[in-house]
């Protein structure tokens, strides 16, 4: 394997542990009741919580297209990354600062899936 294929594949283990991550935050945040730094409503921890776990099962759901260089998985997790930074960013604002590190990974997979579109995106 080449130099390309194994950053690929690292870009791949980090994107499964990013989304598991997303899925322990989930289990964390749906079975403790004092897991926030500020009080919030239960509107907001329901938010919180779908969008964890969406996050994690829907990422997690996209790495095989990501891995066979499937158009769906390509766009699946520009889309996917795109509500993981409104999300965070609207977290970071309304709910803790913290969020705001929710949105260096999914920026690092819009980036790297967009220098390496190509491979994705075939042109008839």
């Amino acid at each position: 394997m080449d130099r390309k294929g194994v950053f690929f594949i690292l870009v791949l283990v980090f994107a499964a542990v990013y989304y598991l991550g997303r899925l322990g935050i989930f289990y964390v945040a749906s079975t403790e009741t004092d897991g926030f730094e500020v009080e919030v409503s239960g509107l907001e921890r329901a938010v919180v919580e779908f969008s964890f776990l969406l996050i994690g099962v829907v990422g997690l759901a996209l790495l095989p297209g990501l891995y066979l260089k499937k158009t769906w998985g390509f766009w699946g997790t520009i889309a996917l990354s795109i509500y993981t930074i409104v999300f965070d960013v609207w977290a970071w604002i309304a709910i803790q600062p913290s969020a705001a590190a929710g949105i260096i990974p999914a920026v690092i997979l819009i980036g790297y899936l967009l220098l390496v579109r190509n491979e994705f995106i075939k042109k008839p």
